[in-house]
Order: C-alpha cells, then sequence, then structure tokens
C-alpha cells in the first residue's frame, strides 16, 4: 500500500465533488497524453486548497477524463501549521526558482520575496515561481499549492503576518536557540531570513519589538538560499515529533 501511494500521481482541477471528478485542459492531455494512465489507475486529485480526493479513472474521453472519488483526505500531507517563509529576495533567478521549488517540497504554505534595506534584487518573476510551486506540489504529494506573493517591505511583511509565531533566523542567536527548542502553540508559523549581506540592525529591532523568537541554524554562514531551506527542513521535523 505504501509503494501503491508513491507511485500514483497527483492532478489539479476545480470540478471535484462527493464522488465525481473531471479532469480537463493541461491536466488531462498530461494524464492521456504524456502520463498515457488507463481506465481503472488510481489516483490523486486537488483544487490546490490543501485538501485532496483519491479516485479511480472510469472515462477518458477527447476533452476530460472522468473519475469516481473513493477517499477524502483533509490537509493532505500538509504540515501541523501553516509555515510561511519570508525571504529577502535572491539576485539570482535560478536560485529564487529552486528556493520555491524545493520549499514546496519540504512543506512551504507561503513564499513572501522580502525587499529589505541590503536586498539587491527589486523584482521577482511571481508568475514563473507560481507554476514552479503549483509543479512542486503535484509532483511531492501535497493537497496545497504554495502561494506566491510579490515582493514586499518588511514592515508591510509584518503587519500581514498578525497571529503568526515570528521566527527570525539571525547569526546573533545563542547556538542552543534553534529550532528543536521551540514548542508549537497551534499559531501559523512565519519564517524571517535576510539577504546574504544580513537584516539591518533596525530590522532585527523591529522583528524582536514584535517579540520574534531569534534562532539559529548553526556557526556557519549559510548562503540565501541554503539558509530558507535549512529553517523550512528544520521546522518540518519538529512537526513530525
Amino acid at each position: 500500500m505504501w509503494g501503491r501511494r508513491f507511485n500514483m500521481h497527483l492532478f489539479l482541477t476545480n470540478d471535484i465533488s462527493d464522488t465525481i471528478v473531471r479532469i480537463q485542459g493541461e491536466e488531462h492531455h498530461h494524464l492521456s497524453r504524456v502520463v498515457r494512465l488507463r481506465v481503472g489507475d488510481a489516483l490523486y486529485v486537488t483544487h490546490g486548497g490543501g485538501d485532496a480526493v483519491e479516485a479511480v479513472i472510469e472515462e477518458i474521453g477527447q476533452g476530460e477524463t472522468r473519475c469516481r472519488v473513493t477517499a477524502m483526505h483533509e490537509n493532505f500531507n500538509e504540515p501541523r501549521v501553516p509555515t510561511v517563509l519570508l525571504q529577502a529576495a535572491l539576485k539570482n533567478p535560478g536560485k529564487m526558482d529552486w528556493l520555491v521549488e524545493k520549499g514546496t517540497e519540504l512543506g512551504m504554505t507561503a513564499f513572501v520575496p522580502l525587499l529589505t534595506v541590503r536586498t539587491i534584487a527589486q523584482s521577482v518573476k511571481t508568475d514563473r515561481l507560481q507554476k514552479l510551486a503549483e509543479t512542486a506540489t503535484k509532483q511531492c504529494l501535497r493537497g496545497r499549492i504554495p502561494k506566491i506573493h510579490a515582493p514586499i517591505s518588511l514592515a508591510d511583511a509584518v503587519q500581514a503576518q498578525a497571529g503568526a509565531r515570528l521566527l527570525l533566523f539571525h547569526e546573533s542567536a545563542a547556538l542552543d536557540a534553534t529550532p528543536e527548542s521551540l514548542l508549537l502553540d497551534g499559531r501559523p508559523l512565519a519564517l524571517f531570513i535576510g539577504p546574504e549581506g544580513g537584516f539591518s540592525e533596525e530590522e532585527v529591532a523591529l522583528l524582536r519589538g514584535l517579540g520574534a523568537d531569534i534562532l539559529s541554524l548553526g556557526p556557519r554562514r549559510l548562503r540565501g538560499e541554503t539558509a530558507g531551506l535549512a529553517a523550512l527542513a528544520r521546522i518540518n521535523g519538529i512537526m513530525t515529533r
């Protein structure tokens, strides 16, 4: 059963009821012409909002695939609490692509590119990153497609995260202030990662003043894309305890 689960494909559609799923457009083409599934094959289907269904193909037509729902999965392979990565925009677009793709695999709920005092990049191709997040969601079998936001200032980002637990990963943290020392309290998590030049003293003071937990990722200096993924991986680890 375990092996069967990971051999199944996941598709996206908005046409899901309690009993029937219809897959159309590019997803139908991918199912019928690329993956070449057949009547009787099992698959997962999601609308990208978190839940998913397990279904069996009953008919593959010219313009759509019709499936019968066999099981419902709430928060399908999603983290226990929403986890938003707020990271200074990287100047290398390829590294941004990699960060979003792997962040999706590690359970990132949303990605917010930050424009900080020391951020070099001032624009982000959000449409491209959103498409990459969608593809990664299907590949790693998740129920939610992470939302890719437009770049915003740190002050605006903090305001948008009202009610979340703020986690600042920063070199000023004590080495024993690790993600593994956290006790989750049910609040959504907002992970803040600065640019390679670091957050300014004023930016750190802003987050400290709002009660952010100041956490360490270890004694070594990490590149921006590495730091974001390391933070996500370690937070993901404590959610499975």
